[in-house]
């Protein structure tokens, strides 16, 4: 954890980008949040959650394929510790949220037992002993990392992940953090913030606008592990005509090259995130 400026903290985070392929095209997996959530209540969200002290525990270093420091190095993190809990605050809350679980277990392993043991605030370390879990740190592809604007309440360091829903595996919600789940086309799941039907944030929408462009999952992971993952701080701009999100590249953001592509601005119009045109620096 770290803290802007003012002392407000950044919290560390994880949030996997579940895809499976389906007729000529991919769905990736959504969650309901609670209305009542303190955080993006109501939103549809990728699973994902903060990052908990223990997912850096040195007994994890056992149940990761790669030496921590190797881990911490593909993802592009400062230090090991950093690296090794940032995977496994991701596996744990896809697990959690949405009963997926991205490790190997022993054979007569109990998944749902174990996602109800976790519910009830049982150690995922522990857990990880009882199932002899092991987790494969290739199945989850960096795809960016995008820090909460310094006016949000509450800030967060996110990092997401992109990985396909391991065979024989169902995603479900968990009932209490989040009130119900949808597999949705990337492009569906805009039109529908369009028409209202759905809140998303704007990490969604964007990566929603670059998942729209594929057509199988494969194509998808080649894509992110081709580039560096980019780093999105977006700045929160008011004006006369009202305000905007700005992002890097925008002149109105401090960082003159664009990480992303598409428009560098967004504005939140009658429900729905849509991109403005992007001006000449």
């Amino acid at each position: 954890m770290s803290a802007d400026a003012a002392g407000k903290p950044i919290e560390d985070a994880s949030t996997v980008i579940v895809l499976r392929e389906i007729g000529a095209g991919i769905e990736t997996f959504m969650l309901c949040r609670h209305q009542q959530s303190g955080f993006m209540g109501g939103a549809h969200v990728f699973p994902g959650g903060k990052v908990d002290p223990s997912d850096s525990a040195a007994g994890w270093i056992d149940r990761v394929d790669q030496a921590a420091e190797c881990l911490s190095q593909a993802l592009g993190e400062a230090d090991a510790e950093s690296g090794l809990g940032l995977l496994v605050a991701a596996v744990r809350e896809t697990f959690e949220e949405a009963g997926v679980l991205f490790a190997t277990t022993a054979p007569n392993a109990d998944l749902p037992q174990a996602r109800g043991q976790l519910h009830r605030g049982d150690s995922f370390l522990e857990l990880a002993s009882q199932l002899d879990m092991k987790i494969d740190s290739t199945v989850l592809t960096p795809y960016a990392r995008w820090v909460t604007p310094k006016m949000e309440s509450r800030r967060f360091d996110t990092r997401f992940y992109i990985a396909v829903l391991p065979e024989g595996q169902r995603a479900s919600h968990d009932g209490t953090e989040t009130t119900s789940a949808v597999w949705l086309r990337p492009a569906n799941a805009i039109d529908e913030m369009s028409a209202g039907q759905i809140k998303l944030a704007p990490p969604t929408v964007r990566t929603l606008q670059w998942l729209a462009d594929f057509n199988d999952a494969e194509a998808v992971i080649a894509e992110a592990r081709s580039r560096k993952p980019p780093l999105v701080r977006p700045r929160i701009v008011s004006g006369d005509s009202g305000w905007f999100l700005a992002l890097p590249g925008d002149p109105e953001h401090p960082e003159d090259d664009a990480v992303l592509p598409g428009a560098t601005r967004m504005v939140f119009d009658d429900g729905a995130w849509r991109d403005l045109p992007s001006p000449v620096r």
